[in-house]
């Protein structure tokens, strides 16, 4: 008879997930690929495995037993939402029983990366704050962030459209504390027709935002860009917008902040999406991160 001794006998056994294809399309039909591998010393008795993607659906099977040393593998085909946008995790997880008084489980998480519909799709920071809530936003990660009051006397009101260099942006339609702007990180996002030159309005935080992204045609050509965008703490002359203050934790700290332009010129075909430029892995501690705010095909 087995004697389960949790110091001897038993590590919580690895189970894996892989998804195909690995960069699939929101609605594109998905097939997640477990197996569960025993390690242990001991049987797992009652073994279930679950897979699921993002929330939408889950599938479980029924395994039973599982012996020492041996690997159990299930799959599941099943389709992505059209709705699905963004990172979507695919799991899997196991549980077992591993005694008589209780019960393990483990679990591996696989990361699909599918662009987003629009840029406000993909917001995942809040950059402005009210000169009255200044701790509502946090555009550095030091709880520094741009006054929307002061945004509103240049004209970058919720919703509005806004031309600078002959380029016409509209601001995010956010109210204060909310998210407002991507920080630049590589992600993918959709676009459509023609034009001349992608431009973007943003700026960096703790230094200049330099990355490479790339524009992808329909037809799947794809063309490298990159950026190099000044960090936002001075009055650069070569702004687009000038602002007299920022908010901080403490209120207003009256050092001028700037916004820019900047893009790539395109060529005249259909266009599919947009891969922003790598910049940062989030909003990093201390480190340069550009901070996208809006974007037009002109």
């Amino acid at each position: 008879m087995n004697t389960y001794r949790p110091e001897q006998d038993f590590l919580t056994p690895p189970v894996s997930i892989t998804v195909e294809p690995p960069a699939p399309e929101p609605g594109q039909a998905v097939t997640l690929t477990a197996e569960l591998t025993n390690t242990t010393r001991i049987a797992l008795r009652g073994t279930v495995l679950y897979l699921s993607v993002g929330g939408a659906g889950q599938s479980s099977s029924v395994l039973g037993k599982v012996a020492p040393g041996k690997s159990v593998t299930r799959t599941w085909k099943t389709r992505l939402p059209d709705e699905a946008e963004g990172v979507v995790p695919c799991i899997a997880h196991a549980l077992f029983d591993v005694h008589e008084d209780g019960s393990d489980c483990t679990r591996a998480t696989s990361l699909l990366k599918l662009p987003y519909r629009s840029l406000a799709g993909a917001f995942d920071n809040a950059g402005i704050s009210s000169d009255d809530a200044t701790t509502i936003a946090d555009i550095d990660g030091s709880r520094s962030s741009l006054s929307a009051e002061a945004l509103a006397s240049v004209g970058l009101t919720p919703g509005a459209a806004v031309t600078y260099g002959g380029t016409t942006f509209t601001w995010p339609d956010t109210e204060p504390g909310a998210k407002d702007n991507v920080v630049s990180s590589g992600q993918t996002v959709r676009l459509s027709g023609t034009g001349s030159r992608l431009a973007f309005l943003g700026t960096s935080t703790w230094g200049d935002g330099k990355g490479p992204g790339k524009v992808v045609y329909a037809d799947g050509t794809e063309q490298a860009f990159s950026v190099d965008v000044p960090d936002w703490y001075w009055a650069n002359p070569a702004a687009a917008v000038v602002l007299p203050y920022r908010n901080t934790p403490s209120g207003q700290d009256n050092n001028p902040v700037s916004l820019y332009t900047f893009g790539v010129e395109l060529e005249n075909k259909e266009l599919h999406s947009v891969v922003l430029p790598k910049v940062s892995d989030g909003l990093p501690s201390g480190g340069p991160a550009l901070h996208i705010f809006a974007m037009t095909v002109a």
